[in-house]
Formats: C-alpha cells, sequence, structure tokens
C-alpha cells in the first residue's frame, strides 16, 4: 500500500502544482480537443487541479478514498487521452504543464499502469494492517520519483527514442 499511495500522491500533487503555477497548456489542450470555449475550458481546467488536489488530501487523511478518487480520475484521463490519440489531434497532454510531446499511445499505457498502482492499492488495503513508519520511508524515494517520473514518461521515451536530436 505504502508504494502505491506515495506513488498516487507525488503523481497527482506534482501534477496539481504544475498546472496550478500555468493553467494555459490545459486550456489550451481542453480547447483543442473538447467543444469547449475559453471560459469553461478553464472552469474545466480548474476542476482537474481540485480533484488532483483531493486525490493528494484524501489519500493522506483517507487512503481508501483516495485510491477511488485517484482510480476514477485516471480512468477519466484514459478515455480522454484515447480519444484524443484517436482523433489525430496533435497536441500537448498538458498532464504536467507544458511539453513539446504530443498525446500518443504512451500516455495511455502510462494510464494503464497508473490504474493498476491505484487498483494495487485498494486490494492492498483489504489484506495487511498499514505498513509501518520503518516500510514507508523505506518505499517512499522510490515511489515518489516512480509518481513523479509517470507524470514525464513521453518526455522519457522521446529522450531515448532514435529521432531524438538535442538542437530540437
Amino acid at each position: 500500500m505504502a508504494f502505491s499511495k506515495l506513488s498516487l500522491i507525488s503523481l497527482f500533487g506534482v501534477s496539481a502544482a504544475t498546472k496550478a503555477r500555468d493553467l494555459t497548456p490545459l486550456v489550451t489542450h481542453i480547447t483543442l480537443t473538447m467543444p469547449l470555449s475559453n471560459r469553461p475550458a478553464r472552469m474545466l481546467a480548474l476542476a482537474t487541479v481540485a480533484a488532483e488536489s483531493l486525490a493528494v488530501v484524501a489519500l493522506f487523511v483517507f487512503p481508501l478514498l483516495g485510491f477511488i478518487v485517484s482510480l476514477v480520475l485516471l480512468a477519466c484521463f484514459t478515455v480522454h487521452l484515447s480519444r484524443v490519440v484517436a482523433s489525430g489531434v496533435a497536441t500537448s497532454c498538458a498532464c504536467a504543464g507544458s511539453s513539446e510531446s504530443t498525446v500518443s499511445a504512451v500516455h495511455v499505457v502510462r494510464n494503464a499502469i497508473l490504474i493498476g498502482v491505484a487498483l494495487a492499492g485498494i486490494a492492498s488495503m483489504s489484506f495487511r494492517p498499514a505498513a509501518s513508519v520503518a516500510i514507508q520511508l523505506t518505499v517512499a524515494g522510490p515511489a515518489m520519483l516512480f509518481g513523479a517520473g509517470m507524470l514525464w514518461l513521453d518526455e522519457i521515451t522521446r529522450f531515448f527514442s532514435p529521432r531524438y536530436s538535442r538542437s530540437g
């Protein structure tokens, strides 16, 4: 449970913070991929930041609720990203603010992995008591790197691609 919980806290915490710092990439993504004008798109972007923040708080305070909120958010994001990939619209995911990478199957696979992390968190709650502080501290670093790193999986895969060019 500790790995799942800390991974999702890191993922949604970094995601909400980067979006809150600059909503423009997410608003642009929404207006390009949904039939919404700028003002409703901005409201949806703010609601997204609020929902991700709720997931972080819930994971700390009521872990089962946090896992469920995470699962619902990830499922919604995955359906949306799948529709964007199928439509062929070339736009940034805006999952962690501004990005040069366009939405691709990498985003859908990443979210499927994260859905598995949320499901594992739910399943682990019913089989084991809460992890000790020592275990949580041991797992914290790798879990937080995993969670935050998943936000930039598209950038990481692009970096290791044979077509990657450092000059842009």
